[in-house]
């Protein structure tokens, strides 16, 4: 009907016809946008309705009814691809994370099998999944053996196989074996349950530059409202110059004022973003988080279960004094079975494999960082790193000379003493084989390097040797750590920290950006930590880097786009070259290329992925 009163007018018809055609488009597309128009005007609040509002009635006061109903016309389109391009942005989003099934097939008190809602399920029931079926709840694999697609949650593209005592997560889909389950944990406490939580509260985040262009937009609009005024009105009433010419100029302007794609750009841009990440199995806390991202100059990993397994196991333990080695393994079992450090957990299964039993532990103190104590048979014993040992003044040069020697081994020794050593063990750890090529992406990002560790020096030196770390500080504690951070950030700028432990959660609360691990790390990491990486793949650093930095990248080329184009049509307004409908056009095609521009952030490649090549 607009097109129509506009050509109508072209073909210099007047009368009734163009006018009730513009007059029934303006009706039915334009009534929104008129009554938020006036609503803003009655308020003195302009904004974007409110210059539409007057761009149109301008319109009308010239006698231009089919502008002013193509104008509308073409805004109401142009929000209703807006509202379009959010909704596809959100709903993919929501399409990667409800992926768990609603229902399952859980084994009754009876024994029977029968099926559920998921949100029925309790810990400890046993899940059939069968072929071609997704997990339901997160658990261990009871019987059976299958390979498990995990892509959805953890982001590896290869699936993976699973047998008995393994785990699987809600959502993975079952390829070709049947698998019973016992679930580990409710509807509302599966990985992708938290994932989904994770997500709700980064929407609510919002980003440092989105909210910079909502305070632009405000001073955007009124601007550009007084603009169109002065337009309007100075040169015929300083000049006089044709009223009804520099008036529609200025109706131009308040069009060309509307800043609908520099407010879309952004949002759909890091929601797109944030969503391509999703997918990899890199679940970020906000926008904010991701802009903080993009701006890292240099990043800090922990040793023990970050740049290594953390599956130590101890390769030899002595006695340092007369007692029979079975005796001190009493008392370090004991020790050990009070606390959850990956070290106690090496000890604990060191002494198992003996068959040792542990002593009763009469009271039991952590001291993060160094070690642990306790009173074993009413003595007091401590078991703990080369530092713990020197605090307590129990180190002699002979144990020197030991521990130097496990150390210079690339083994972290572990003493039990009283007054003097007693024992001590020698535990092994093995660096992951995608460090390396983790910390060679980032220095291709030009990204600095750093291992933090409470281990001793020359277990530091062997790991970042092996992994291409650029700096090593050793025998740090939990606060010593998070100071490491500051330092590095006063040296480098934006630091970023990757740790599993709840002695990393200082550091990883001081650090710009935190990232720990769903699948090992502790709560309290988890929960300090700004990124959960799905699964334990060091590569998705580097690509949280990279993909931060390509969304900011796109940011810039929309704002520098649309701000162009705005000049330009600008330029031509005042020169008397541009229509209403033409600016409308303008600013729709601009909000449409930045759109699509926008979606260009979600294309994540693949782990493992070489650009260069």
């Amino acid at each position: 009907m607009a097109l129509g009163a506009e050509i109508a007018e072209w073909l210099g018809l007047e009368g009734a016809l163009p006018i009730a055609l513009a007059g029934a488009a303006i009706l039915l597309a334009g009534r929104g946008v008129l009554w938020q128009g006036l609503h803003a005007l009655v308020r003195l609040r302009p904004n974007i309705y409110l210059l539409m509002t007057l761009a149109s009635a301008g319109a009308l006061a010239l006698g231009k009814w089919g502008e002013a109903a193509v104008v509308l016309t073409l805004y109401a389109l142009a929000e209703l691809l807006e509202q379009r391009a959010s909704e596809r942005s959100e709903q993919s989003l929501r399409a990667a994370l409800q992926i768990a099934p609603a229902e399952a097939t859980v084994q009754t008190a009876d024994g029977a099998w029968r099926t559920v809602p998921v949100a029925q399920i309790r810990v400890g029931q046993r899940v059939r999944i069968k072929p071609g079926e997704r997990v339901p709840i997160d658990g261990v694999v009871s019987a059976g053996a299958s390979a498990v697609d995990q892509s959805p949650i953890t982001g590896e593209s290869m699936p993976v196989e699973k047998a008995v005592g393994d785990t699987v997560y809600a959502g993975s889909l079952n390829l070709h074996g049947s698998l019973e389950v016992e679930a580990s944990t409710t509807a509302e406490g599966t990985l992708a349950a938290h994932i989904a939580r994770v997500v709700a509260q980064a929407q609510e985040r919002r980003a440092q530059v989105d909210r910079l262009i909502d305070r632009f937009a405000q001073v955007y609009t009124p601007l550009m409202l007084a603009l169109a005024s002065g337009v309007a009105l100075l040169p015929p009433l300083l000049m006089g110059a044709p009223f009804g010419e520099w008036l529609y100029r200025g109706l131009v302007l308040l069009v060309l004022g509307c800043p609908c794609a520099l407010v879309i750009s952004i949002p759909v841009t890091l929601l797109c973003a944030l969503t391509g990440l999703a997918r990899q199995g890199v679940v970020v806390k906000g926008a904010v988080v991701l802009e903080q991202a993009a701006r890292l100059r240099a990043f800090a990993f922990d040793k023990t279960g970050t740049l290594t397994y953390g599956d130590l196991r101890v390769a030899s333990a002595q006695s340092l004094d007369q007692t029979p080695l079975h005796t001190h393994l009493r008392i370090a079992h004991s020790l050990a079975s009070y606390s959850e450090h990956p070290i106690a957990r090496a000890i604990r299964a060191y002494c198992q494999q003996q068959g040792i039993q542990a002593q009763p532990l009469e009271s039991f103190e952590a001291s993060p960082g160094l070690g642990v104590a306790g009173v074993v048979g009413g003595a007091t014993y401590r078991m703990g790193n080369h530092r713990f040992v020197e605090q307590h003044n129990a180190c002699s040069k002979a144990l020197e000379q030991l521990l130097e020697s496990l150390e210079s081994q690339g083994l972290t020794p572990v003493v039990l003493f009283d007054r003097q050593p007693r024992a001590v063990f020698a535990l092994s750890d093995t660096v992951r084989p995608d460090a390396a090529e983790a910390i060679a992406q980032l220095h291709a990002l030009g990204v600095q390097t750093a291992l933090l560790t409470g281990d001793t020096q020359a277990t530091a030196t062997a790991v970042a040797q092996r992994t291409g770390v650029c700096e090593h500080y050793a025998e740090l504690l939990p606060h010593e750590k998070a100071q490491c951070i500051d330092a590095l950030r006063t040296q480098y700028g934006a630091v970023g920290m990757a740790g599993d432990g709840i002695n990393d959660a200082p550091a990883l609360a001081c650090a710009d950006v935190g990232v720990s691990f769903a699948e090992r790390g502790a709560d309290l990491a988890l929960e300090t930590a700004d990124v959960a990486l799905m699964t334990h793949d060091l590569r998705r650093v580097p690509l949280l880097i990279e993909t931060a930095r390509r969304a900011l990248g796109i940011i810039q080329q929309n704002l520098a786009f649309v701000l162009t184009v705005r000049a330009v049509f600008v330029a031509l307004a005042l020169t008397g070259n541009a229509t209403l409908w033409a600016a409308i056009v303008a600013d729709m095609g601009s909000t449409l290329l930045v759109i699509a521009n926008g979606w260009r952030a979600g294309k994540t490649p693949p782990i493992g992925y070489n650009s260069n090549q």
